[in-house]
């Protein structure tokens, strides 16, 4: 993980923290105020951004790149709460009184970049900006709706329907339209990743991205899903 030097790193801050749709709303003195208790990370795949239990103190603005949060169970198998992509925050706990995180977070791509912001200074700035405060409490919203989804999915879908609802969520935010009818989903997941967070297993995800590429719905190679026929999966 690397950080820039106070100069460059202002610039880029500065940069940053005004495309953030939160702080959209944020007057220049609260932006100034937000750049220098912020910093900017760049980190390569597989860094982590805090380990559980360490202080929660800050919350975190995806730039680019995906950030996985997972714990980990009682016997090491472990367990992806959520995938945060460019646009998404996390660690937003520490808003609310966590003390100590309770997941960890880990970069997935090759380049990711995140914007880190001190809690207490976040905390003055939506006390003192109500539009700041409303657009992070939607932020929070869409989070817990999206939670919320994935474990009713958990409860009551098979595991090849979990999976197919991944690849549908994946494709219809992040894919590319290259036909008529299909869709590119460029990806940095392993087939582990995608087993703990459908709560399948590896070998289930392996059995049902091969039945559907000989079923030539898709095709794949470790760092693209080729959806070859969108209908299949409701589009």
């Amino acid at each position: 993980m690397t950080t820039l030097k106070p100069a460059e790193a202002n610039v880029l801050l500065r940069q940053f923290i005004r495309s953030i749709p939160f702080l959209r709303d944020a007057k220049e003195e609260e932006l100034s105020y937000l750049c220098k208790h912020s910093d900017y990370l760049d980190m390569r795949r597989f860094e982590i951004v805090y380990h559980k239990g360490e202080s929660s103190n800050a919350i975190f603005y995806v730039c680019n790149g995906m950030i996985k949060i997972s714990a980990h169970q009682n016997m090491g198998k472990e367990v992806i709460r959520t995938i945060c992509h460019a646009g998404m925050i996390f660690g937003e706990g520490s808003l609310s009184g966590e003390k100590t995180r309770s997941a960890m977070a880990q970069s997935l791509d090759r380049r990711t970049t995140v914007i880190m912001i001190e809690t207490e200074a976040l905390r003055k700035v939506m006390t003192q900006n109500p539009q700041v405060c409303l657009a992070m409490f939607d932020l929070i919203g869409v989070r817990l709706r999206s939670n919320q989804h994935r474990l009713e999915s958990v409860i009551v879908e098979d595991a090849r329907t979990r999976i197919l609802n991944f690849l549908k969520e994946n494709a219809e935010i992040y894919g590319n339209k290259v036909g008529l009818n299909e869709l590119l989903l460029k990806h940095n997941y392993t087939q582990q990743d995608i087993a703990d967070f459908t709560g399948t297993s590896r070998q289930t995800v392996t059995t049902i991205l091969n039945d559907l590429k000989r079923s030539n719905i898709i095709s794949m190679n470790r760092r693209r899903i080729l959806i070859r026929d969108a209908s299949v999966l409701g589009f």
